[in-house]
């Protein structure tokens, strides 16, 4: 086993240490997103098996990643209208 890609070698301070590369951008930002997936009820173990085929396979099917794509952009809307909206109404009660 190649202990740079066995996750049974990696403890919490090699896992910190390998953030700390200029190159870990994108492992920050999965991670990151995982933990955030992982306090979501939403977040079930149907879409943490879909993950972990994913990662078994290492690859996305073109097809999923372009809907997943759409769909993050959908999120993202729905997110800032939902910021907005609620710093609007943060702004209205001041004004009282």
């Amino acid at each position: 086993m190649n202990a740079n890609t066995d996750t049974d070698f990696c403890s919490v301070p090699e896992v910190l240490l390998m953030l700390r590369a200029p190159g870990a951008g994108w492992l920050a930002t999965l991670l990151a997103a995982l933990d955030e997936a992982s306090r979501d009820p939403d977040f079930n173990a149907s879409h943490r098996a879909i993950l972990a085929r994913c990662l078994d396979e290492q690859t996305v099917p073109v097809a999923v990643a372009e809907a997943a794509r759409q769909r993050t952009i959908q999120f993202e809307e729905a997110l800032e209208a939902t910021i907005q909206a609620e710093s609007q109404h943060s702004d209205q009660r001041v004004a009282c």
